[in-house]
């Protein structure tokens, strides 16, 4: 998706946060590959073991991002689970801050604000995920 077919929330986001810089590092993660991209400071993979598992999420995630999913609830990160989502992440410098959650019928919204550890710029992005049950909320309540 190109950035004029956004909509205008959609856009001012992509503008407030800051989108493109980290759109633009998938963009040449894509190109150049994982392998080339290990020793490259605009990722945090120095002495992280890629394995296939992670280069399966990465083929997921990459995509998603370029094609600017992930700035509201219509249009969602999915598929990378709260795990994949949080290791993706990682391999950018970004750090959970903040998280809310909505629970819909079969799904869960996790709504987070991730701050780049060297930048400190921050950004809200949403990930589709499995409903999370109800015994799993209850284990992390504070009582």
């Amino acid at each position: 998706m190109d950035f004029k077919e956004l909509s205008e929330k959609e856009q001012k986001l992509v503008t407030a946060n800051k989108y493109n810089l980290f759109r633009d590092k998938c963009i040449k993660l894509k190109e150049k590959g994982v392998d080339a991209c290990v020793d490259d400071d605009d990722f945090d993979m120095k002495g992280v073991k890629i394995t296939e598992d992670a280069r399966n999420l990465i083929d997921l995630a990459v995509p998603q991002i370029i094609d600017y999913k992930g700035l509201i609830f219509e249009r969602p990160l999915e598929g990378l689970g709260i795990g994949g989502f949080y290791y993706f992440m990682f391999l950018f410098y970004f750090k959970r801050k903040r998280q809310l959650m909505t629970r819909f019928e079969g799904y869960t919204m996790d709504s987070m604000l991730m701050k780049h550890s060297i930048t400190s710029d921050e950004m809200w992005l949403v990930n589709k995920v499995d409903e999370i049950p109800d015994e799993v909320i209850e284990q992390y309540k504070v009582k």
